[in-house]
Order: C-alpha cells, then sequence, then structure tokens
C-alpha cells in the first residue's frame, strides 16, 4: 500500500508540473475524438505552501481531451457543459469539475514537526472560461468533498497568449486565490495539540485571499508532434496565510516555482 508521504509527493509534483505546463495551452478548434499531450517534466517546487525551502521532482505530464466536451488536466477532470458565444466574441464554457488536492507531510520540512499531516483530498466544483483574442480568465470553485476541515477555494485568473514567431508562444497570467475559514486552520493554523506537540504557538487563521501571483509559461515546438516547455511562477501569501507562524517566521510568504519539460502532441 502506498503511504501517505508518497502519495502526497506524487500529486504535488504532478499538480505543479502539468499546471506549470499546460495552463498556457489554447485550443481555440481543438479536433474530435480524444487528443492531447503526454511527457515529462523536471519541477522545482516550495517544500510546503510557505516554505523557504525548495524540492524538486521528476514526473509525468498529461493532458487528455475528448472534442471540446471533456478534459483531464492539472490533476483535474472536467466537462464543457455550457458553451456559448456573445456578440462581441466572447466565448464562454463552464462546467463541474474534480481535482486532486495537496496534502502535507509533516516530514516535509523541520517547520512542519508535531503539526501532523494532511492528507490528500478530493474536490469536486465547477468552473467558468472567457475566450477572446488570446486573452482567457476564469474562475474555479472547489469544495473539498473527502476531508471535511479542508473548506473550499475560489480561484481568478486572468492570462495573455503571445506567439512570437511560428514555434515560440509564450503566456503570461495573473491569478488570486480565496480560501475558507477551514481551508486556512488546516494548511495555516495550529491548534493547541499542535501547539504543544511542535512548540509554535496557537494562531488561528480566517477566511480570505490567501495568494497572488504572476506566471510567465513558454512552448518551443521542435517538431510537428514534440515540443519543449518552461515556466516561471511566482506569487505572494497574503493576509492570515501570510501571518501564519509557519510563513511568517518559519518559511516565507514569497513562493517561486519553476518546470521544464517535453511532450509529444497527438
Amino acid at each position: 500500500m502506498i503511504s501517505g508521504k508518497v502519495t502526497n509527493a506524487i500529486v504535488a509534483g504532478m499538480i505543479s508540473a502539468t499546471s506549470l505546463a499546460v495552463a498556457g495551452e489554447d485550443m481555440p478548434d481543438p479536433p474530435a475524438g480524444l487528443h492531447g499531450s503526454i511527457g515529462m517534466g523536471v519541477a522545482v517546487i516550495p517544500e510546503y505552501e510557505g516554505s523557504k525551502g525548495s524540492k524538486t521532482r521528476v514526473m509525468p505530464n498529461i493532458n487528455l481531451y475528448y472534442g471540446d466536451s471533456l478534459f483531464f488536466t492539472r490533476m483535474t477532470a472536467g466537462a464543457n457543459l455550457l458553451h456559448y458565444k456573445t456578440e462581441q466574441g466572447v466565448s464562454i464554457t463552464a462546467g463541474p469539475l474534480l481535482a486532486l488536492r495537496r496534502g502535507r507531510n509533516q516530514d516535509d520540512n523541520t517547520a512542519l514537526n508535531g503539526l501532523g499531516d494532511i492528507s490528500t483530498g478530493l474536490d469536486a466544483g465547477g468552473f467558468v472560461r472567457f475566450r477572446k483574442q488570446g486573452w482567457q480568465a476564469s474562475v474555479d470553485v472547489r469544495q473539498n468533498i473527502t476531508n471535511s476541515n479542508q473548506g473550499a477555494t475560489v480561484k481568478l485568473s486572468v492570462g495573455h497568449g503571445i506567439p512570437l514567431g511560428q514555434n515560440l508562444k509564450l503566456r503570461a497570467n495573473l491569478e488570486t486565490t480565496w480560501a475558507s475559514t477551514d481551508y486556512m486552520k488546516t494548511f495555516f493554523g495550529i491548534d493547541a495539540l499542535q501547539s504543544a506537540q511542535s512548540g509554535i504557538a496557537q494562531y488561528t487563521a480566517g477566511s480570505g485571499f490567501k495568494d497572488a501571483g504572476v506566471s510567465v509559461m513558454a512552448d518551443y515546438a521542435i517538431t510537428r508532434d514534440w515540443s519543449g516547455f518552461a515556466t516561471l511562477r511566482y506569487k505572494q501569501l497574503l493576509g492570515g496565510a501570510a501571518d501564519s507562524p509557519i510563513v511568517a517566521s518559519l518559511g516565507s510568504k514569497d513562493q517561486v516555482s519553476a518546470g521544464i519539460g517535453i511532450k509529444y502532441h497527438f
């Protein structure tokens, strides 16, 4: 049986590498049937949300689509049930989603010793996407359904794709995330038992915007079927997340991730 630590490491790596690699993919005219990309990447990510240390992971990069209806990408499965185009040319899609939520192991970093593990969970929710001439905005709402104390998040993002020549595409994104009280208590709070076991002062984090960030992604077509990708992402923890002892005293509110890899398109 796979341990929680191994599961968390795999999920964390796949979420990070996949989101780094595909956040910039724009598919205005998707082909019918199954299509997408499969590859491998290397990502450098924080050891935990709020850590000042980082870890390197090698992991698969899988992005699958069925027509313009179903998708599996960034460890998220969803369905585009609503398709609408306004008179102004804005394409709108919306639908339900299921996604894995990254857990946390207290052995990931010495700052977490005594805080206990947070299990990897399953989120259910919905999304809305708006696209026009290279611009994309989105709203994702997710509620954890396997661990009642992990709460909900709402992610807002806006980005723009920029083709540079025939083979190179760039995309820049701005994003921010709101988190519920349950989420904040689980990932940033310190209760009485955790305080006694770790020596860290008790801390209660309430709901609010927990981060804001920017990312730049590049995709270079090597051949018709193969491409390389690279991404750099920076986010800053905000409010109750930034003030948590595991961030303010033992970690850092500045979070940087980077990834590079290669993928095969079909």
